[in-house]
């Protein structure tokens, strides 16, 4: 037994460590979702561990980073306390760390003013010439202005701020290897361009667009482009986005004051794929000029945002929707409710439009739906014209009770179909 015993010790002693031995990539997929807490006391499972967390390279301080650190404040003195002490464990670990860094993930809670700290842009700084993605989502109501480190981040590839303020340098011509851009509630003060390797720009409740004229030339590599409520943008920079295939545009007017030639729109666009588009860029077409000369024979998923109560917003987005003969996603979005005193005009326009065929088009989505004698109609417009329809998807309004819920489900049991295998869900 005695022998048995200091067998087993010496092999456990002489044991192999496994997770020494464990590839270096392998090491990282396991610690990437992890909390950084998390890896630092997994630093004491092994000696190869031991520096894993001067070297790992991604450093996530969000939502779940902050949550145990986070304690119940009675007084401003309390949070004080709290933000020197959570300020005082990232920038240690900024300090010991000393690879590269591959995502750095900075998310500031609402009651937790770390913008007012001078450490944020001490992290900012101590990364600038090494971080590959950041992201800073500010939650205060206090807008952080983004300091002039960042514009000095020369690896940087992908960008992601909210609530923040850009005031770039003088002269500053844009980044190197920047790829994606994300900026949600965020004033831009001066000119400035992100670079000419830039592909992905999203843009929501951001103010001064204006400013981002340099970004839009002839040079541009831009493939995705989002345009949510920033107020006022100028149309012209459509025509030096020629590599776009997906472009959203919604809450934004013709900062020129112009309507729109859509022919000359869309010749800028041989790439495109997908488009959103809402009423106010269904409003600014030129008179006559609704009707496509040459359909787009690239674009197979169409999101509209429309109001049926509005004539020239359905003729409009019809004349659209027959230019695209290789659709295949259609999803519209009502904004609301067909008036009484426009459904007649409204059907005679979609009895004018009932030779439409859309070969291709495989599924239908439409939200907010009331149960209007011109939405039954659309929908059976839709599904007399679809000989490849698989399914349309219908969500109703919240205003739409549980009688009017049995009466839209009995009229679309009744509407006929151009394809035996459509399916109809009404949610």
């Amino acid at each position: 037994m005695a022998s048995a015993a200091k067998t087993r010790r010496l092999c456990r002693g002489t044991a192999v460590d496994r997770l020494s031995n464990l590839p270096g990539n392998v090491i990282d997929l396991i610690l990437e979702p992890l909390p950084v807490r998390d890896i630092a006391r997994m630093s004491i499972f092994s000696k190869r561990w031991r520096d894993v967390l001067v070297l790992h390279p991604h450093l996530v301080f969000d939502d779940l980073f902050f949550e145990p650190l986070l304690s119940k404040k009675d007084s401003e003195k309390d949070t004080q306390a709290q933000v020197s002490e959570i300020s005082r464990i990232i920038s240690n670990i900024l300090l010991v760390h000393t690879g590269p860094i591959s995502t750095f993930h900075l998310f500031i809670p609402q009651d937790l003013p770390l913008h007012r700290c001078v450490d944020t842009d001490f992290w900012i700084r101590n990364i600038s010439n090494r971080v590959q993605k950041l992201k800073l989502l500010n939650k205060p109501f206090t807008m952080y202005k983004i300091p002039l480190y960042l514009f000095s981040c020369l690896k940087l590839t992908h960008l992601h701020l909210t609530n923040c303020i850009l005031n770039p340098p003088l002269r500053f011509r844009g980044f190197c290897n920047l790829l994606s851009v994300e900026l949600e509630d965020v004033v831009i003060r001066a000119d400035m361009s992100f670079g000419t390797q830039l592909e992905k720009l999203e843009l929501t409740v951001c103010t001064g667009i204006k400013h981002l004229g340099c970004q839009f030339t002839y040079k541009n590599n831009l493939t995705r482009l989002i345009i949510t409520d920033c107020g006022e943008f100028d149309f012209e920079w459509f025509e030096c986005i020629q590599k776009v295939e997906f472009l959203a545009v919604r809450g934004v007017l013709n900062s020129r004051n112009e309507l729109i030639n859509w022919n000359k729109l869309f010749a800028n666009f041989p790439r495109i794929n997908t488009l959103g588009i809402d009423g106010f860029f269904l409003e600014s077409v030129e008179p006559g000029a609704a009707v496509l000369e040459r359909p787009i024979t690239t674009l197979e998923k169409y999101l509209v945002f429309v109001r049926f109560d509005e004539m020239v917003h359905v003729q409009h987005n019809f004349c659209l929707i027959k230019s695209f003969p290789n659709l295949r996603h259609l999803y519209i979005v009502q904004d609301c409710e067909v008036s009484s005193s426009d459904e007649a005009d409204l059907l005679d326009f979609m009895a004018f439009s009932a030779d439409m065929i859309l070969e291709k088009l495989e599924i239908v989505e439409i939200r907010g739906v009331v149960g209007s004698r011109a939405e039954l109609q659309l929908i059976k417009l839709l599904l007399a014209c679809t000989p490849r329809l698989r399914r349309i998807e219908l969500e109703k309004d919240i205003t739409v009770d549980a009688k009017e819920e049995l009466r839209i489900s009995r009229e679309l049991l009744q509407i006929p179909r151009a394809s035996t295998s459509s399916q109809i869900i009404w949610n």
